[in-house]
C-alpha cells in the first residue's frame, strides 16, 4: 500500500488559505473607510440617517444586535459621555439593530428602550429596521451578543473601531484618538 501524499503542497495551501481568511476576519474595519448608512428612528420620534445627520461632529456610534448586545453598549456610551459631554463638537448614538426582529415585537422593544432611557438621551438612541445586514457585514459582527463600536470623524469616516465588550485599554485608545481629532480642529 502506497502511503505517500499524492500532492504534498495541498496541505500547505489549505493551511495558508485558512490563515489568510483568519487574518482578514481579525483586521476589522479599515480606518478611513466610510461606513454604510444607518437609517432609523430616535426614541424621541425623529427619523435619522447616520453619519449624515451628525456631519461636522466626532461621533461615537455603538450598535447592538440583541438584548445582551444592547446592554453591553452602555459602558462605551457612559464613558464617552463622561469624557466628552461638554464638547459641542462631539456626540454619540446608540443603535439597536432590529431588522431581524418580527414586526409586532419591534414596538415592544422600542417602548422598553424608551422607558429605560432618560428624556434628555432619547435623541441619541435609535432603532433601525433596515440596515442590520449591511452593518453586521461591515463590522464583521459574528456574535449578536457583542456590540460594535465606532469612532467617526466629522466627515463620517472611521477613526477607530472595535467589536466586543467594554475594555478599558480599548476605550483609552478611542478617547486619545477622539481628543486628538477634536484638538486638531481647535476644539
Amino acid at each position: 500500500m502506497d502511503t505517500r501524499v499524492k500532492n504534498p503542497g495541498l496541505p500547505v495551501r489549505i493551511l495558508l488559505a485558512t490563515a489568510i481568511s483568519a487574518l482578514a476576519l481579525a483586521q476589522g474595519v479599515a480606518p478611513g473607510s466610510k461606513p454604510p448608512k444607518l437609517r432609523g428612528e430616535t426614541l424621541d420620534g425623529k427619523s435619522i440617517v447616520l453619519p449624515d445627520d451628525a456631519a461636522g461632529k466626532v461621533i461615537l456610534l455603538v450598535l447592538g444586535a440583541s438584548k445582551e448586545g444592547g446592554e453591553r453598549t452602555r459602558p462605551w456610551k457612559d464613558n464617552f459621555i463622561a469624557d466628552f459631554a461638554g464638547n459641542p463638537h462631539a456626540t454619540y448614538y446608540v443603535a439597536a439593530l432590529l431588522q431581524r426582529v418580527p414586526g409586532p415585537f419591534r414596538g415592544v422593544i422600542r417602548a422598553g428602550m424608551r422607558g429605560g432611557t432618560p428624556d434628555a438621551a432619547r435623541s441619541h438612541v435609535l432603532t433601525s429596521t433596515s440596515d442590520e445586514d449591511a452593518w453586521k457585514n461591515y463590522l464583521n459582527l459574528r456574535d449578536d451578543k457583542l456590540p460594535g463600536v465606532l469612532l467617526l470623524d466629522e466627515s463620517g469616516r472611521v477613526l477607530w473601531s472595535h467589536v466586543g465588550v467594554f475594555d478599558p485599554d480599548e476605550y483609552e485608545e478611542l478617547k486619545t484618538i477622539a481628543r486628538n481629532t477634536l484638538g486638531q480642529q481647535g476644539r
